[in-house]
């Protein structure tokens, strides 16, 4: 997910368009029993400021796991807005400020940041789940138990 703002500012252009299928190397996903079904997809928009670069874009994956309630499979289609300001030295500690060097953006520790930030807790196979019966384990969403 390396951008060169190099060859951007060469080309005498100061905004570009990007997008990116990437699979992360480690397991990000905190909500549990669950995995990112394929990549992560990033795309957005770059733009020059004299040293600093501003990313504003959109990452998209579709999260698969377990019901929190019924322990079905649950499907989540995971959709976050990316809004982030790269500079080359003395960030002013704010938080979607980054580090860039040698002319070359890498996104991954922005996309990381913001996944495991809204990445959600848990997922349901739907909102409407009735989940499983505290008493005898039966899921509510495909019989009724005569349990009080």
């Amino acid at each position: 997910m390396d951008i060169d703002v190099r060859k951007l500012k060469y080309s005498g252009k100061d905004c570009t368009d990007f997008s990116f299928d990437y699979q992360f190397e480690e397991d990000i996903v905190l909500t549990p029993n669950a995995v990112i079904d394929g990549n992560i997809r990033v795309s957005g928009t770059l733009e020059l400021h004299g040293d600093d670069v501003y990313v504003d874009g959109k990452v998209d994956c579709t999260i698969v796991g377990e019901c929190a309630r019924c322990l079905g499979n649950a499907r989540y289609d995971y959709s976050e807005e990316l809004s982030v300001t790269f500079v080359r030295s003395n960030p002013n500690e704010e938080e979607d400020e980054y580090l860039y060097s040698s002319g070359v953006v890498n996104l991954r520790q922005a996309v990381r940041d913001l996944f495991l930030s809204t990445c959600p807790p848990v997922i349901y196979c739907n909102e409407s789940c009735k989940g499983l019966c505290p008493i005898c384990g039966c899921n509510l969403n495909e019989t009724d138990c005569n349990c009080k």
